[in-house]
């Protein structure tokens, strides 16, 4: 009895010590590097600390851009990941991660796209956009940088694969400069980026002409789409339940005042939002899983 009780304890402890997430391994946060690996590590880099501190495990920073991001999604490769809605609810339907939060910026839970063009080139609305050359991010699973304009688009009868030319760039700062030098027609990108360009001297808003431009009193950003919840917090259904809990207790707790959110320039994270509106317009467009 005494020997095998001893084996299985042995076992178990090799078991625990193989397991980083049972034991106190490092923890890998993946995050959407929308505007590069630097910008990725300056915006999240406290939030990975404070996480460390929170849930007593070492958490490392993985700045994902879209094509290590889908990799990571397909293969687990992180353990909890910070990505766009879009983004969130395919690895969510890929049964790989579980969204425990939704991030609250400075002015809410929601944010939506912009198409921008530059001024004086003769684009004011929607429709002036068709044969006209434009830019985007990933065609696949950019949320405020493609499938908003391209769903509000649509809605107007104008198909960005047929009715635009489309090339996708980088990163977000990439789209608004090939605007500004005429390089493209009109670009796509997410609501708050124009002006956190223009905050660190690299734009001027009067540069550009916002298409379908909507203005709100309780958003202060310029908008040409509908809203949508902001980006998920979703943790790796590989990850200990316990753990998880951990972690989203630790981001509940976050307030405007704390040094991750100062570092990111949000109010925290509240509980996750219904993102059944958004599910709407990838089955309309069409984006995966919805493609078949």
């Amino acid at each position: 009895m005494k020997k095998t009780l001893f084996v299985f304890l042995t076992v178990f402890s090799l078991l625990v010590c193989l397991n980083p997430l049972i034991a106190y391994g490092e923890l890998k946060l993946g995050v959407n590097a929308k505007r590069g690996e630097l910008k990725a590590m300056e915006e999240w880099g406290e939030l990975a600390n404070y996480l460390s501190s929170e849930i007593g495990q070492p958490v490392k920073l993985v700045p994902l851009s879209m094509d290590n991001l889908a990799s990571a999604i397909e293969n687990r490769n992180v353990d909890i990941l910070l990505v766009n809605p879009v983004q969130a609810v395919i690895a969510k339907e890929k049964g790989t991660f579980i969204p425990i939060a939704t991030l609250k910026g400075k002015y809410g839970s929601q944010f939506a796209g912009v198409i921008i063009a530059k001024k004086g080139n003769g684009i004011t609305k929607a429709a002036d956009l068709k044969g006209k050359k434009a830019m985007s991010r990933d065609s696949k699973s950019a949320a405020g940088a493609y499938i908003f304009q391209a769903y509000h688009l649509h809605k107007q009868g104008i198909d960005v694969n047929k009715d635009l030319s489309l090339t996708e760039a980088k990163k977000q700062d990439d789209i608004v400069l090939a605007v500004r030098a005429g390089i493209v027609d009109a670009g796509f990108v997410r609501t708050g980026q124009l002006e956190s360009m223009e905050k660190e001297g690299k734009i001027k808003m009067d540069d550009f002409v916002i298409v379908d431009q909507k203005k709100d009193s309780d958003f202060p950003f310029i908008r040409s789409t509908a809203m949508y919840p902001e980006w998920f917090l979703s943790a790796s259904s590989k990850v200990d339940s316990k753990l998880t809990a951990k972690i989203k207790t630790a981001l509940l707790k976050i307030t405007p005042e704390t040094k991750a959110s100062k570092a990111a320039s949000i109010n925290g994270f509240v509980e996750p939002i219904s993102t059944e509106g958004l599910k709407t317009a990838m089955k309309t467009l069409k984006i995966a899983p919805y493609n078949k």
